[in-house]
């Protein structure tokens, strides 16, 4: 009996000893299945149904750029050394201040010497005076006439040869009148020399007037010169004397 109980007993040992290994082992003749190699799983795999992304070189958000039409290109501050300071007005050229000059004797002496040309078929009688209409081109009334001596000399001298109260010059019906009279020329005075002079001043320059005197009994005779200056200044945007007299 215990013979025959041997072979089982040593068979069931073998079959206990199996348990723990056996399962795992390869036996040879079996077939295992192939496993497949799957990728790991993406930690933001996007869910199932939802579509992902394109992938960007810059992960960061992304501002348009605007196209070359709508940038405005700001203009550059000028330096200091940049901004020029206009030069001033040229002062006349010594034709031009002459000129002035010989204008501004010929409008003085409408006062003092002889009046303005006027026509002497045109008249109108105020007190006791008979005036004449003024014939002269450009200078019809006498707005027209103050704003030509302004042309030529400083406020304060036209208000000297015309003064608002005056009855030298008056206006009928938007023409201008003049008496007739006049004190005419000085017979002391003989040929003027003239001179422009220039200073440090470019917006002030002078006329020097030089003026033979004579004497008529000796058929005039020199017997002497007199020397005048007369200011000529830019004031605004005008050129004009601003002191003045004849000299003849």
């Amino acid at each position: 009996m215990k013979k025959g109980w041997l072979p089982l007993l040593a068979l069931f040992l073998l079959l206990a000893g199996c348990t723990g290994s056996c399962g795992t082992q390869n036996v040879a003749g079996t077939a295992q299945p192939e496993q497949s190699v799957l990728p790991p799983a993406s930690a933001s795999a996007a869910p199932a149904g939802t579509s992902t992304p394109e992938a960007t070189a810059d992960s960061s958000p992304t501002t348009p750029m605007p196209s070359p039409e709508t940038v405005a290109t700001p203009s550059p501050e000028p330096s200091p050394e940049a901004v020029q300071t206009p030069e001033p007005e040229a002062a006349p050229t010594d034709e031009g201040v002459l000129e002035a000059y010989r204008l501004a004797q010929q409008a003085w002496s409408w006062f003092q010497v002889s009046p303005m040309p006027f026509d002497p078929t045109d008249s109108r009688e105020v007190d006791g005076v008979t005036y004449y209409r003024v014939d002269y081109p450009g200078i019809s009334s006498l707005s027209a006439l103050r704003g030509y001596l302004k042309s030529l000399f400083s406020d304060a001298l036209v208000d000297t040869l015309l003064p608002y109260e005056g009855v030298q010059y008056l206006e009928f019906d938007g023409a201008l009148f003049v008496q007739d009279g006049g004190r005419g020329t000085d017979i002391y005075r003989g040929a003027e020399y003239t001179q422009v002079m220039r200073g440090d001043n470019p917006n002030r320059l002078a006329v020097l007037v030089t003026v033979e005197v004579v004497d008529p009994e000796q058929d005039g005779a020199v017997t002497g010169t007199e020397e005048y200056e007369f200011p000529y200044e830019k004031v605004g945007e005008r050129w004009i004397f601003t002191d003045f007299s004849l000299t003849r």
